[in-house]
């Protein structure tokens, strides 16, 4: 039996493995007893573990950081498959169908985790047991590697898989586009603030997670002030106080550009407030002087870089402003010309020039592949074959699973052009990417080690 032809007959039972991950929302939180990131991503893995057992993998947990499925019982592994298990929070509000259950239509399956990342981490399952089942020989072994904080940012997950294993010499990760992702950008995170004196502004608050354009925030006024109205503003009275909700759109952080962020709306829309004291204005304007309405490349921090790999990006994503106590946090990714150190310091100067303080900043130097190696043209090859489309390398704005893994690469499953919602609300996959995600996984299986 061909490849494709074992998928196909199996799409039911890939669809059925992938409700059973999809019920469980495994947003990657604090420490809980043995799960270093919590209870539900403690049994997503558990899950993931006892659907690679059932489909006859040798599968492995690595102290609930991480757990493999490899595709032989012996052999150390040759090629890796890196993906995820924790999802982003979700608004279940804004959805329109269930988001942990999986809902088919059309040819459509929705729900949280079904493009990044529970979808493609089957797909390659589904993928390396195609392989197999159609009698295949390989050279070496092949572990598909779920990890259970991507979405955190912290890599945790894998500095923990790497102390208990060595990593495979070829890794990929379905965790981003297709064709091949060879080189990213770097990225930094900083949280900056401060104690202010509180005015008429009492509270800010919004934003879920660092590397996404906040779609909603809310302010709480002091005392009941007349606000004009404004599409996707929604302005009220509640307990002497006026509040304010601002909706904007949510986008990734590394192409912010696609969204449209809730925080700066609000802080240009609270400008023409007259009652505001002086604390307030100088609050807002430092903000605004940090991240302009509309400016996603840095500018304002003197980072405006544009080179091979791409423009530089800026996020002002979460802010939390409560009893005169500011802590806001931005997402960066800054091209392959530029470096942490003169990124970190020019946006230190920036943050203390708005009359604030940088409380900390982490990230990575920009990684890149290269594209001539054997094993980027077997996988190049393999898309191309499958799905007769061209097949490239390409740049993006940082920030894949395999960023820190020396020669790792990022490998679909996403399809370029097409808006999967993934960070957003009724994130979906097509049942038909899925299957053709898992042929181009088995053939790269195939080329790379057979």
């Amino acid at each position: 039996m061909e490849i494709r032809e074992y998928l196909n007959n199996n799409l039911e039972n890939l669809k059925s493995d992938l409700a059973r991950l999809v019920k469980i929302p495994s947003v990657s939180g604090a420490k809980d007893g043995s799960y270093p990131f919590g209870r539900e991503c403690g049994k997503a893995l558990d899950e993931f573990l006892k659907i690679a057992e059932e489909r006859g993998f040798t599968a492995k947990n690595y102290d609930y950081y991480a757990g493999s499925a490899d595709l032989f019982p012996e052999g150390e592994a040759e090629l890796g498959i890196l993906a995820h298990l924790d999802v982003v929070p979700v608004t279940e509000k804004n959805w329109t169908v269930p988001t942990y259950e999986m809902t088919e239509k059309d040819g459509k399956l929705f729900g949280r985790g079904v493009e990044d990342d529970k979808g493609p981490l089957l797909a390659a399952m589904w993928a390396m047991k195609a392989v197999k089942e159609c009698g295949y020989t390989l050279k070496g072994n092949v572990r598909l590697i779920a990890g259970c904080s991507e979405e955190t940012g912290s890599e945790l997950d894998i500095e923990e898989y790497c102390k208990r294993e060595k990593m495979p010499s070829k890794v990929f990760t379905p965790d981003a586009e297709f064709p091949i992702i060879t080189t990213e950008k770097g990225m930094l995170r900083f949280t900056f603030g401060g104690k202010l004196k509180p005015g008429t502004i009492l509270s800010l608050e919004g934003g879920t997670v660092v590397n996404a354009v906040p779609s909603e925030v809310k302010a709480v006024l002091r005392g009941r002030i007349p606000l004009p109205k404004k599409e996707n503003v929604n302005a009220y009275f509640e307990d002497g106080n006026t509040v304010i909700v601002c909706k904007g759109k949510s986008a990734h952080a590394s192409t912010p550009a696609q969204g449209i962020n809730a925080f700066t709306e609000l802080l240009a829309y609270l400008i023409p407030v007259a009652e505001m004291t002086a604390e307030d204005r100088k609050l807002i304007d430092g903000l605004l002087k940090l991240f302009p309405k509309g400016e996603t490349n840095a500018k304002a921090l003197g980072l405006n870089v544009n080179d091979k790999s791409g423009e530089t990006t800026c996020v002002f994503s979460i802010v939390d402003l409560h009893d005169g106590q500011l802590t806001a946090k931005a997402d960066m990714r800054f091209p392959v010309s530029l470096n942490k150190a003169k990124c970190s310091e020019s946006i230190k100067e920036a943050v203390e020039r708005a009359g604030f303080s940088l409380l900390d900043i982490t990230g990575s130097e920009p990684h890149s592949v290269d594209e001539k190696s054997g094993f980027v043209q077997a996988l190049l090859k393999a898309y191309s074959d499958v799905t007769g489309e061209p097949a490239f390398c390409k740049a993006i704005g940082g920030g894949t699973y395999v960023h820190n893994i020396e020669g790792g690469v990022a490998f679909g499953m996403e399809i370029e052009g097409q808006d999967n919602h993934i960070h957003g609300d009724d994130e979906w996959v097509g049942a038909d990417a899925l299957l053709m995600a898992a042929e181009v996984y088995a053939k790269a299986i195939i080329g790379v080690l057979g």
